[in-house]
């Protein structure tokens, strides 16, 4: 299912557009690229903290306040580098997130990591985890393709109260 622009447009013209925008993209990630989990966050890169707006399992990682950025490799790639992050096993996972065991007794060992970019920095991210191996440079090439939509959904959400906004359905 590769991205429509002329589709994507409709959506971000529409009411609730971010939500709209959000669920074309995460249709568009599942069929073309799969995955186990997703999670969305948002960036206060002045203040070093994010929030999450968006899980597919609340249990594990709700929606919540800010917490704090450390510097590491992920934050160098993508919040400085504004490229996409991406590892095929926990071992990889664990150098850049504290939270590596969560991630491994959920079942999943690899991860993607796709920052919306505007204006040349990171508002957010698509955060996807998978099993050992998933993200495959052909996998991830398939993700990238959906980047435009992370980005318009993103700016369609950071229209709203940049403290409370989110793509979960209410």
């Amino acid at each position: 299912m590769p991205m429509d622009a002329a589709h994507l447009f409709k959506l971000a013209a529409s009411a609730d557009a971010a939500r709209q925008v959000f669920a074309y993209l995460l249709d568009g990630l599942n069929a073309d690229v799969g995955k186990g989990l997703t999670t969305a966050s948002v960036y206060d890169l002045p203040n070093m903290r994010s929030r999450r707006v968006f899980s597919e399992n609340p249990e594990a990682y709700d929606l919540g306040g800010f917490k704090p950025l450390e510097k590491n490799r992920y934050f160098d790639v993508v919040l400085a580098g504004t490229k996409h992050f991406s590892s095929t096993s926990i071992e990889e996972i664990a150098e850049v997130f504290f939270d590596w065991e969560k991630i491994r007794d959920l079942g999943f060992e690899s991860n993607m990591n796709l920052p919306a970019v505007a204006d040349g920095r990171v508002i957010g991210t698509v955060n996807m985890l998978g099993p050992r191996g998933h993200f495959q440079p052909e996998v991830v090439a398939r993700a990238l393709a959906w980047q435009p939509a992370v980005t318009a959904a993103f700016l369609l959400l950071n229209l709203g109260d940049p403290e409370a906004a989110h793509f979960q359905a209410c």
